[in-house]
């Protein structure tokens, strides 16, 4: 296990237990939003196990195995609908502004909310690359569309 694993395993399992005592706080009365917010910290638990697992250490042999092919497509699809969701909610809130006049102490929430939501559009298209920029995500989204034979 290398450095990233072992920081990226201690962030989930803090993760998952954070989830834990957010349930165990609001019991007996546990409220949809405290099951939100749980569910929301063990998104993030799964999302770090991702990362130190798979995604920055992706095999490169020449021929990946189906279980590689299916987990990749899963992630692409469930990060895209993520992104693409929160970039709505972000573009809804700009157009509202807009819609409802925008004041000059809202021009830096409107101009915000913009960037986030082109952003958002950006990685769930392509993701990030192995560079933390946006340099080198196109070309390493063109290289894990070639090695997964995506088409879209």
């Amino acid at each position: 296990m290398n450095r990233h694993q072992i920081i990226c395993g201690s962030l989930a399992w803090a993760c998952a237990a954070g989830a834990i005592l957010m349930v165990a706080r609001a019991h007996p009365v546990v409220t949809p939003p405290d099951m939100l917010f749980a569910g929301l910290v063990v998104l993030l638990a799964v999302l770090f196990v991702w990362m130190g697992w798979w995604d920055d250490a992706a095999n490169d042999g020449p021929e990946p195995s189906w279980l590689e092919r299916a987990v990749a497509t899963g992630w692409l699809w469930m990060r895209r609908i993520v992104c693409w969701t929160a970039a709505a909610a972000f573009l809804a809130v700009a157009v509202r502004l807009l819609a409802d006049g925008i004041e000059v102490r809202q021009v830096p929430f409107f101009l915000a909310a913009v960037m986030l939501g082109v952003l958002l559009i950006w990685v769930g298209l392509k993701g990030t690359g192995r560079v933390r920029s946006l340099s080198d995500d196109a070309a390493v989204h063109a290289g894990r569309r070639k090695r997964y034979g995506w088409w879209f």
